[in-house]
């Protein structure tokens, strides 16, 4: 089975698009969302409805989408964040801030969790690192953590004593998974990569191939620069998509 898993759209109608198509020509059917559909981005109900029509096997809050039910998380944003979030508030309807609210901040699969942040603060929280890796390992279950939030594509691959970390620099790479060892997977941001990499980042969990394959795919973000710039947008958020930032 092959299951697209992917975080971190932020309002970013163009990169999912070209995700979507990606994931179509791939053969990818099902689907694991590791959270933020909003924030950042210009288009936030039409990645909201984008999103929600999928045949999901998971979806789970992010810390952006979590502010209609948890607002006290926008004083930990920074100033163009919290700027970018009143305009997206603006732009969803009811319906879709509905959806957002009803998402779980954890999901479990037959051998996966899926969170934004860490098993221990599923919408705060980054993974970064072995040593969260090892003091959360009994807080997951499965042989897979999904997360996102880091807007990093990296995996960590090992046992509560030990573990190594991998940062993923190709455009398309694939790990063989291991059925002795346990994994966090990041697959990396599809609307806003912050690797120096402006390409739309995400990955296929292939379970029968026992593989995640992380993937690489440009699109026209200048699209969603001209969007973001009529709707007055923060200038750095704008720039940022064109760096990779």
């Amino acid at each position: 089975m092959l299951i697209g898993v992917f975080s971190d759209v932020h309002g970013n109608l163009e990169a999912l698009e070209a995700c979507l198509d990606r994931y179509q020509e791939e053969g990818v059917k099902q689907f694991i969302y590791c959270g933020d559909i909003i924030g950042y981005g210009p288009d936030p109900e039409q990645c909201v409805r984008k999103i929600a029509s999928l045949n999901l096997l998971a979806c789970v809050l992010g810390n952006h989408d979590a502010v209609f039910v948890q607002p006290e998380l926008e004083a930990f944003f920074n100033y163009d964040a919290k700027i970018a979030l009143e305009t997206s508030k603006k732009l969803l309807s009811e319906k879709s801030i509905r959806y957002l609210s009803s998402l779980p901040a954890v999901e479990r699969g037959s051998d996966f969790t899926v969170v934004h942040g860490t098993p221990a603060d599923p919408i705060k929280e980054y993974f970064s690192s072995c040593s969260q890796f090892r003091s959360s390992y009994d807080l997951w279950q499965g042989r897979i953590c999904f997360v996102g939030h880091t807007h990093l594509p990296f995996y960590i691959k090992g046992s509560q004593r030990a573990c190594s970390i991998y940062l993923n620099k190709k455009e398309d790479a694939s790990v063989r998974l291991n059925e002795k060892a346990r994994y966090v997977i990041n697959p990396g941001s599809v609307g806003k990569p912050r690797d120096n990499n402006p390409h739309a980042s995400f990955g296929i969990w292939d379970t029968a191939a026992k593989t995640f394959r992380f993937i690489r795919q440009p699109y026209d973000f200048r699209l969603t620069q001209e969007k973001m710039a009529a709707r007055k947008f923060p200038s750095f958020l704008i720039d940022s998509l064109s760096l990779g930032l």
